[in-house]
């Protein structure tokens, strides 16, 4: 979980920037998928079920196919962001964008440990 100031600018950051599915959405709170199994929650300040809080300033990443890391990398710059991009030779590429709220999202080709 995210906690989010606005929640509006955080949903079209994710859903219309990176392009991540909304697949719910309240007042308070929106799910997001990253993945087929994995969802970004953005909340506004809360506590939720067994005294859970969203992460505010993070860092994480998420893998990104390499045939696809060089158009989204083109994609964030057309859309006004200056992503840092990183080379790790064989571990693949990584491009960082900071998202509205200050956590930095990473987008990296590596697939993990086989």
């Amino acid at each position: 979980m995210l906690e989010v100031a606005d929640l509006d600018t955080a949903v079209n950051f994710y859903s219309q920037i990176l392009g991540l599915p909304l697949t719910s959405r309240s007042d308070e709170r929106a799910w997001l998928m990253a993945g087929a199994r994995t969802r970004i929650g953005l909340w506004k300040p809360q506590v939720g079920i067994a005294g859970g809080r969203g992460g505010a300033h993070v860092h994480y990443a998420m893998q990104i196919a390499e045939d696809d890391y060089d158009a989204a990398v083109a994609h964030l710059r057309e859309q006004g962001y200056k992503p840092h991009e990183e080379d790790f030779e064989e571990n693949g590429r990584a491009a960082y964008v900071t998202d509205p709220d200050g956590n930095v999202v990473e987008l990296w080709t590596w697939p993990g440990p086989a």
